[in-house]
């Protein structure tokens, strides 16, 4: 390489070229933050301050380490080679992966046993510590291991800047210091001349805000951003607001955490990203991680940041963090907070008894907050075990409702009340305490099991046996679920229950509304039973209606042939009874013939029954009685209507054969008064059917 033609003017005025036996090294000390742009052309590559014309898309290139048998590798389509060279500052030795192409870099330094990743625009540098530690290139990449054997990627992300650091202006002082540092800049604002003054107001609030004086702090912003609103469109202006927001407890205000950001300050700021998903109980896996390799980074903190932000990110990852992440809470102190948190995750991680003694030791703490949440779980590890009943877990609860309300815990504390009651299937008080003292929010974990619980509570209610409920429970379950059903998200159980929903208002005799309420709720069903059931329950409203061509299509578009046989039976019956419906006798009798079932025979007993065919009608009921009516036992009023209507029928026909069948079947077991009289008329004499249908009509 020509060195002559390499040389450097303003910002590249330190730039230096060593040369190298098999390549030549270029290094560039900044003087500042200013970010440099690698862009890749056809005859070489350009480095610059600025994104060069022709660049190439490679700043949106990440490279991704990947886990495989001989170590780790981080991929690229054309690898180059693999230099060693001194670190410039420390003298360590370097491992630096060449690339070809514009495959892109590492996004964010990586700490490892014994080696450092740092972040590159091109290529991989790896700072080895430990001898053992090689790079070599592969047809695949770029292969990192230990003297040639696979090892486990240990390593964790440090990010590359500070700028949170730098825009809250943290500083960990001594309390006598940090409240001298805000009075001089209090100061330094009522002093200072208009054009200064939104800088020094700002200067003022983040010294409030590193003393922990965070509503202050709070006020300062509002007063400065009022008299100067266009100075929110500064990024560090922004974030120190939304931070000071979630600082004073009022998450919903601190929106502008979530970006988006410049991908040089993103880093840093995923943090707080975090922090504000949690504090709106919107956390998922990914951001609970973030919380996890970045627990050293708020150990840094100053103390009055630390001791507010460390908890809430601790308790986080105990209550939804990965099983993988869970292990990162040994690292906390010894402090009641912490200790909680880790009891949390021993409880997860299954280790029931070391929680329950760490929970029952903290249930005694002077600080309200942690002792109520201890005996919270405490209770409900008391509740897993058996231990204690549904009514018991609940009036333990109620004992904690005051000190739950003031930590701003009651409608959770609630959701536990009805899970007892939903676990010991008393539906209809978990459905009303979720009611009176859980209220419905926006997106949240705790919305989530909300509705969870809810839909639970509501199915429950759904498949209560109506035969057992008076008409006003029965209005009472629809009207509940009805109140309900549009406050639920949609998915799979909520439309079946809209389905369990029409039928119960089907049984009530509303057949419009029911027709109304299975419709909404097929489409959304999957599963093939639950759809051909809710289709036979539409044909039945339809039927009610008089809507028989709609009835046929509602069982036509829910077939399948995979169906339960019992399934397959009640629609066939309702094909038989639209066919009735539809005056053809015949047809709906050929189909009821082939439907080998208790209630298809019964149906065809009422068809002989209305045409005064009595020997037909006796003979399917022959034979339902026989299998529903047992030799011995009591006799529930079903079994005894059941052979009352044999009797009634074998005796018109004349049939003495039924007549005796059936006395014998009923033997000498006791029947209530009304049908023991009639049944001892009948057997008596078949010509006492005639009589007691005249009697019946007049």
């Amino acid at each position: 390489m020509d060195t002559q033609a390499v040389h450097g003017t303003g910002f590249f005025s330190s730039l230096s070229v060593s040369l190298l036996p098999d390549a030549t090294l270029i290094q560039l000390r900044r003087s500042d933050t200013r970010r440099l742009y690698l862009s890749q052309q056809a005859d070489g590559w350009v480095l610059g301050d600025k994104p060069s014309s022709v660049a190439s898309t490679q700043d949106n290139h990440v490279i991704n380490p990947l886990s495989v048998d001989s170590g780790v590798l981080y991929p690229m389509r054309r690898s180059g080679r693999v230099l060693t060279v001194a670190d410039p500052d420390t003298g360590e030795r370097l491992l630096v992966g060449t690339s070809l192409l514009d495959d892109g870099g590492i996004l964010s330094m990586r700490r490892g046993q014994g080696y450092d990743v740092w972040p590159t625009l091109e290529g991989v540098v790896i700072a080895a510590r430990d001898p053992d530690v090689s790079l070599i290139a592969v047809p695949s990449g770029l292969l990192l291991n230990r003297d040639g054997q696979k090892f486990e990627d240990d390593g964790q992300a440090v990010y590359a800047n500070d700028v949170d650091l730098k825009w809250l202006d943290l500083q960990d002082l001594p309390d006598r210091e940090l409240l001298k540092r805000y009075q001089t800049r209090l100061l330094n604002a009522a002093d200072s001349q208009p054009a200064e003054r939104f800088t020094q107001r700002i200067n003022a609030a983040r010294a409030a805000l590193s003393m922990g004086a965070f509503k202050e702090a709070r006020g300062i912003l509002a007063v400065a951003l009022r008299d100067d609103p266009e100075e929110i469109g500064r990024p560090e202006v922004r974030f120190l607001t939304a931070a000071t927001d979630l600082l004073c407890g009022t998450p919903e205000s601190a929106s502008a955490l979530e970006g988006p950001w410049p991908e040089q300050q993103r880093r840093a700021l995923q943090l707080w990203r975090a922090l504000y998903l949690e504090a709106l109980d919107q956390s998922d896996e990914r951001s609970i991680h973030r919380l996890v390799l970045d627990l050293n980074r708020l150990r840094a903190y100053p103390q009055h940041l630390r001791d507010v932000l460390l908890p809430i990110a601790a308790e986080a990852i105990a209550r939804h963090g990965a099983t993988a992440d869970l292990s990162a809470l040994n690292t906390l102190p010894d402090e009641p907070a912490y200790r909680f948190a880790r009891a949390l995750a021993a409880h997860r991680s299954g280790q029931v008894d070391r929680a329950y003694n760490a929970l029952t030791a903290l249930s005694e703490s002077r600080d309200i907050s942690i002792a109520e949440k201890a005996t919270e779980a405490k209770i409900g590890i008391d509740r897993e075990r058996g231990k204690s009943s549904a009514e018991q877990t609940v009036k333990a609860l109620d004992e904690l409702v005051l000190d739950a309300r003031l930590a701003g815990r009651e409608k959770t504390l609630r959701l536990m009340q009805a899970d007892a009651y939903i676990q010991d299937k008393q539906w209809q008080k978990a459905a009303d305490i979720i009611d009176l003292g859980a209220p419905p929010s926006g997106s949240s974990h705790y919305s989530t099991q909300r509705h969870r619980l809810m839909l639970q509570a509501l199915t429950g209610i759904a498949e209560e046996g109506s035969q057992d409920l008076s008409k006003a429970q029965q209005l009472r379950n629809a009207a509940l679920l009805k109140a309900h059903l549009p406050t639920l998200p949609a998915s799979q159980d909520r439309a079946a229950l809209l389905a369990a929903y029409g039928e119960i208002v089907l049984a009530l005799g509303l057949p419009n509304e029911a027709s109304q309420a299975i419709s909404d709720a097929i489409p959304s069903l999957e599963n093939p039973a639950a759809k051909a059931a809710a289709g036979a329950a539409l044909a039945q409203a339809q039927l009610a209606r008089q809507q028989l061509p709609s009835a046929l299509d509602a069982l036509a578009e829910t077939e399948n042939p995979d169906l339960p046989q019992e399934l397959v039976a009640r629609r066939d019956i309702l094909r038989a009874r639209i066919a009735l419906a539809s005056g053809d006798r015949l047809k709906g009798l050929s189909i009821l013939k082939n439907t080998p079932t208790s209630d298809a025979r019964l149906l065809s007993a009422q068809i002989f029954e209305n045409q005064n065919e009595w020997s037909a009608a006796a003979n399917e009921l022959h034979i339902v009685a026989n299998e529903e009516i047992h030799p011995e036992g009591p006799l529930p009023l079903s079994q005894q209507d059941l052979a009352l209507r044999l009797a009634s029928d074998a005796s018109r026909a004349g049939d003495k054969t039924a007549l005796r069948w059936i006395s014998e079947r009923i033997g000498s077991r006791r029947l209530d008064e009304t049908h023991s009289r009639l049944f001892t008329l009948l057997g008596q004499n078949p010509d006492n059917d005639a009589r007691l249908r005249d009697n019946d009509t007049q």
